[in-house]
């Protein structure tokens, strides 16, 4: 019965008062705040020249720094090519969304004044990935059919191959969409390809300030040079007007660069070591970097709503008493491959050194940590370790600031969450409550069928067992109701014999006639007794299986002494034994198994056709289970009914039959299966000449094959 409940006395006010734990977060964060910064003022020096000092000892005799530190002439003023490993394959569309992890590292052309490309290159699996964002006010395409590759604006690729000989590649089009490389002659400013080369494919897209093109090259074709230049042609009729800008000069014959490799390796071994808002660099002695990890500030594009501060009640207060650092400044090192600075030659010379600087901006401050990697050989290179000095004003503001606002959010949403919750949950039992007391009578009738919830919660496993427990006592007061009504079936023709017998006895004087009516009456008062004698027999076994031993004996050769029994009781039946020739153990009470036996015997000689033989045929259906199946030519089962006999009072026998039938033989039978973790089985043949029942039943174990004697 439902009623009213008070907001305070249930579950959602309960779960709202659990919310308010909540509360101590500020207080505990705020401590936690006062902690961290004191912390991070004494030890921020000591941290990046420890951290510095570590990296170094792991990479020390490191076999990349031995090679790559060798004595050489001064390569300061060579074009370098930085290569960026890839996580994943480059999807060739001509859209920079797949680089945008590596953005950063986008080198522009020209270097000094206002750029007119940029470009990046990437490694990943067997081939190079290039990506080129080219400015240009008026895109000039290839005409249709031209077979000059400087009728239009250009790509040109240069590269050394492992071999060390110099192959050039033009990329023009004549229109937006997939491209493939022209090789392009020796001989300089020939404009005829010598041939398509198409391992070198890509795709050319317009955008709005020009147009961006993607290649994929691969990593066979390329040694460890290359060079990039792009053709700028306004005039498609003086193609000697074109301007050209490469990664080094702007002429048209640009100074191949050197590729850069990242080492993975080193990269492996330092990844562990790096900080938050912290970066670490790797250099050779010619300070070239060969790996870094870490970044001093987030990316543009790669800013989340996490990195944002959250709005908060106090944010503007806080605003007006905290200084403000910016996040964004300018990094001049950020895109470098080759790094220059005091601390760094004096690492290279031996000796561990600080520095701060200020970005070009005046915005921040970074620190600076740098430390000698030494081998047996000396010194061979340095690691270099930033952080900007902003960070711990940073820290301290946005974790007021987040902490103060995470709580209320957090609390505010929480809270409503937990009310929102709690107010599903009531409502789903208040639902459940009301269709429970809908299905049910206030006389205990059910009077409807409690359709389940499908959630798969704890109030979803409720309501499927209400629904399961509603569905089975509605099938058991059908059950009542079809046994009261059979009952009154069976009852009434005994009684009729047995009243009409008596009228009769008492309206005849003939004692002929007297004594063919009691005994009338006396047949019909045994047919009553017969009835109640079955269904005795059933309560009885359904309290005997409460009581009875179990024990473990050999399926096998109880068949065969029953089978002897059922031959001498039925001699006008012929019985046949199809068993195995080992012994199967189950475990059970042979009292009870030969009892169900007997029920499918019995109903196997009644239904069996005139000289047919009852096959008893044992089997195993799996390792774990036996079938004993009793098989009858005879009439067949009628459709749906497979399953129907082994309930209670069910009978497809004609009610022409002498003795009465109250279908309790096979539902004895189901009882004592499901006794011994079994079930019972009922079909036609496949001949559709006969029926076969089955008792499936656990085996304990197989022993050896056993013989007779």
């Amino acid at each position: 019965m439902n009623h009213q409940r008070s907001f305070f006395r249930s579950i959602r006010f309960k779960l709202l008062l659990v919310s308010l734990t909540l509360l101590a977060i500020p207080w505990a964060g705020y401590r936690y705040i006062q902690e961290t910064e004191r912390f991070l003022r004494q030890t921020q020096e000591t941290m990046l020249l420890g951290t510095a000092q570590a990296v170094a000892a792991i990479l020390h005799n490191s076999p990349t720094l031995l090679t790559t530190s060798n004595d050489r002439k001064d390569d300061s003023d060579e074009p370098l090519i930085y290569l960026n490993p890839l996580t994943q394959s480059i999807q060739l569309d001509g859209y920079s969304e797949d680089w945008l992890p590596y953005l950063g590292n986008i080198e522009r052309y020209p270097e000094q004044g206002e750029w007119q490309f940029e470009s990046i290159l990437g490694e990943y699996g067997s081939h190079l990935y290039l990506f080129i964002r080219i400015k240009d006010d008026r895109v000039l395409h290839l005409p249709p059919g031209a077979t000059r590759m400087d009728l239009g604006d250009s790509v040109r690729i240069s590269i050394q191959q492992a071999s060390g000989q110099q192959v050039d590649y033009r990329i023009a089009t004549t229109a937006p969409g997939w491209v493939t490389a022209q090789q392009m002659p020796t001989r300089k400013n020939d404009p005829y390809p010598v041939r398509r080369e198409d391992r070198i494919q890509g795709e050319w897209q317009t955008s709005e300030h020009g147009y961006t093109l993607e290649l994929r090259i691969p990593q066979y074709l390329v040694g460890d040079r290359i060079a990039l230049s792009v053709s700028d042609l306004d005039d498609p009729t003086k193609p000697e007007t074109a301007k050209f800008i490469s990664t080094v000069s702007d002429g048209s014959q640009p100074l191949l660069g050197r590729i850069i490799r990242p080492d993975p390796e080193i990269g492996r071994m330092i990844g562990g070591l790096q900080h938050e808002n912290a970066r670490i660099w790797v250099l050779n002695r010619q300070q070239l970097v060969l790996a870094r990890r870490g970044r001093l500030q987030p990316v543009d594009d790669a800013i989340t709503a996490e990195d944002m501060p959250l709005p908060s009640p106090l944010q503007p207060l806080l605003r007006l008493i905290l200084d403000q650092p910016s996040h964004h400044f300018e990094d001049e090192f950020s895109r470098s491959a080759r790094l220059k600075g005091g601390e760094i030659e004096a690492a290279l010379s031996g000796q561990p050194q600080t520095r701060r600087r200020h970005t070009p901006d005046e915005k921040a401050v970074i620190l600076s940590a740098a430390w000698p990697i030494e081998s047996d050989h000396g010194v061979v290179g340095a690691v270099l370790v930033e952080q900007s000095t902003n960070e711990i004003l940073t820290l301290q503001n946005q974790a007021l600031e987040k902490i103060t606002g995470i709580t209320l959010m957090l609390f505010l949403f929480t809270g409503l969450a937990i009310l929102g919750f709690a107010t599903l949950l009531t409502r789903r039992i208040r639902h459940l409550s009301s269709h429970i007391e809908a299905a049910v009578t206030p006389d205990g009738r059910i009077q409807g069928r409690l359709k389940p919830d499908q959630a798969e919660d704890e109030i979803g496993d409720l309501s499927r067992s209400f629904s399961s427990v509603l569905n089975r006592l509605s099938e058991y007061n059908r059950y009542l109701e079809a046994m009261a009504s059979r009952l009154a079936h069976e009852f009434r023709t005994p009684l009729t014999i047995v009243k009409s017998s008596l009228e009769n006895l008492n309206d005849n004087s003939d004692p002929e006639a007297q004594s063919r009516y009691i005994q009338r009456a006396e047949e019909g008062v045994s047919r009553l007794g017969l009835i109640l004698h079955r269904m005795r027999e059933a309560t009885r076994l359904e309290q005997q299986l409460i009581q009875t031993e179990i024990e473990t004996f050999d399926l096998n050769a109880m068949l065969e002494m029953a089978l002897e029994g059922y031959r001498q009781a039925f001699s006008n039946v012929t019985f046949n034994l199809k068993g195995l020739d080992r012994q199967l153990f189950i475990k059970g009470a042979p009292d009870l198994i030969s009892q169900a036996l007997d029920k499918l015997i019995s109903n196997a000689v009644d239904f069996h056709l005139y000289e047919t033989t009852i096959e008893l045929i044992l089997t195993e259906q799996s390792t774990s289970l036996l079938r004993l199946a009793v098989r009858n030519q005879g009439p067949v089962l009628p459709p749906g009914m497979e399953q129907e006999l082994f309930a209670s009072m069910v009978s497809i026998r004609e009610s022409k039959q002498g003795e009465p039938h109250l279908g309790l033989g096979l539902y004895l039978v189901r009882l004592i299966s499901e006794f011994h973790g079994g079930h019972t089985e009922a079909r036609n043949l496949p001949s559709g000449k006969g029926v076969e029942f089955s008792l499936v039943l656990p085996i304990l174990k197989t022993a050896r094959p056993h013989t007779d004697g």
